[in-house]
């Protein structure tokens, strides 16, 4: 399986979830106004959904970034440019990640 077609897989509950508490927080902003426990209690949670998202949808580049570099490595060796390239975009990857965390 080519490395590009496991790309598009979401996690659509998660989605979901961030959607709904996305949803909720205007009503509550609407309502209660931003002061609120109800505001800040939903707004907590929704950026902890919305990190946990980020980190893996980054974890999933990660995986699919080491996938292709080990297909470029397999087809030109260890010390081809496009190897280089690729372990140098995992690195950024990996710093990314690490970042997030």
């Amino acid at each position: 399986m080519n490395t590009i077609d496991r790309c598009h897989c979401e996690n659509m509950e998660l989605l979901m979830d961030i959607f709904d508490h996305k949803i909720r927080l205007k009503e509550f902003y609407i309502q209660k106004g931003p002061a609120s426990s109800e505001y800040i209690s939903l707004s907590i949670k929704l950026k902890l959904l919305i990190k946990e998202y980020f980190e893996e949808k980054t974890l999933n580049l990660i995986s699919l970034s080491k996938d292709e570099r080990i297909e470029i490595w397999g087809e030109n060796g260890f010390r081809h440019l496009d190897t280089i390239e690729a372990s140098e975009k995992l690195d950024e990857l990996i710093i990314k990640y690490q970042k997030l965390k």
